[in-house]
């Protein structure tokens, strides 16, 4: 990684500091692998702002954490996918399973090197199909029985295909690897809910895939999969949706817009942004709600922490409001109190001033 883009980086991280609102930087890469580094748009929230980085290496990813600790509150780090090690470009130890295989996550690099910005793993893939999902849900208003077409059988199609055939759409998956995709659609198949009574259906061939469909997405990696073949054969009220990036060729994109077709590039705005809500709000969960506190005369417990018998269960094990019962032993609360329950209750509320 050469200054040049480090300085990007600084530069993008002073920009989003200067907006007074919690600052938080994406470091992620992909499955394609490319020759230079570079940053991803900013996202302006109500309470965080989120600027970030596509990398390829781990000598790079090394000194731009070097750079960067301390510089944003967060740090949310690709557990996903590994980044290859180039010899030569590494001054950090792996241990020996990592150093064999030549790779490590994003995720565990950085928190082998981050010691002062907070870091939280996310995964990339997984918020591309949410957020492919919630877009589907809500521009179709229902997805039940909807034709749909995925072209591409990787990680990202097959969990898009498993979660839209579970609300009932007509799933059609293709992947050049005939071999491969027979055995992803079989499985996809055995996993979805038995009461699911439509199947993923897997073809060889992609204009036979995308025939009649409603939706057509390409979640190639990084190939046109999607051409004019495709697009002139299509109902011209199909909408078309680039989900593995460039999986249109020009061509198609020129007849699809010629034909008033609906073309669409996945925004993962909406799911990256609940997913941070989601993260800190886990957290809150981990630091206040949940776990077990001895008060001396009896535990409290909260957040989902199953407790012992006699145990109180509150909403929460830190500054709490309300008692929700009093633990049987077995995963469930008490039908009838003891007066020794009662009085421990009575107690604790008397002690941190509870109302409830």
């Amino acid at each position: 990684m050469d200054n040049n883009f480090i300085n990007k980086v600084l530069s993008r991280i002073l920009e989003i500091k200067s907006l007074d609102k919690k600052t938080i930087f994406s470091i992620s890469t992909t499955a394609k692998q490319e020759e230079n580094a570079y940053l991803t748009p900013v996202r302006i929230c109500k309470d965080f702002i989120l600027a970030g980085c596509i990398i390829f290496d781990q000598k790079n990813l090394t000194s731009l954490l070097e750079k960067i600790d301390s510089e944003v509150d967060i740090i949310l780090a690709d557990s996903e996918k590994g980044i290859p090690l180039h010899v030569g470009g590494s001054n950090y130890k792996l241990d020996k399973e990592v150093s064999q295989l030549g790779i490590e996550t994003i995720s565990n690099i950085c928190f082998q090197h981050i010691k002062k910005s907070q870091i939280f793993e996310f995964k990339p893939n997984d918020l591309t199909v949410n957020a492919m999902w919630s877009f589907l849900s809500q521009r179709l208003n229902f997805l039940s029985e909807k034709r749909i077409s995925i072209l591409g059988a990787g990680n990202i199609g097959s969990k898009l295909a498993l979660k839209l055939v579970e609300c009932g759409a007509e799933i059609h998956l293709y992947r050049r690897d005939a071999y491969k995709g027979n055995k992803i659609v079989n499985g996809l198949n055995l996993i979805k809910p038995e009461n699911v009574v439509v199947n993923i259906q897997f073809h060889s061939d992609p204009m036979q895939a995308s025939l009649m469909s409603d939706v057509l997405i390409g979640t190639a990696s990084g190939y046109p999969v999607i051409d004019e073949n495709i697009i002139n054969n299509v109902k011209k009220s199909c909408l078309v949706v680039d989900l593995g990036k460039n999986n249109l060729t020009r061509n198609a994109i020129k007849i699809a817009t010629q034909n008033s077709m609906e073309i669409y590039r996945a925004d993962v705005t909406p799911a990256i942004e609940a997913y941070i809500y989601e993260a800190l709000k886990m957290e809150d969960i981990l630091e206040n709600s949940y776990g077990k506190k001895d008060l001396g005369f009896c535990n409290i417990v909260g957040g989902g922490f199953f407790g012992n018998f006699g145990d109180i269960v509150v909403d929460r094990v830190n500054n709490s409001q309300n008692v929700i019962g009093v633990c049987q032993g077995n995963g469930l609360l008490k039908d009838k109190l003891t007066n020794k329950d009662q009085n421990n209750i009575n107690k604790f509320k008397r002690r941190f001033k509870i109302k409830h």
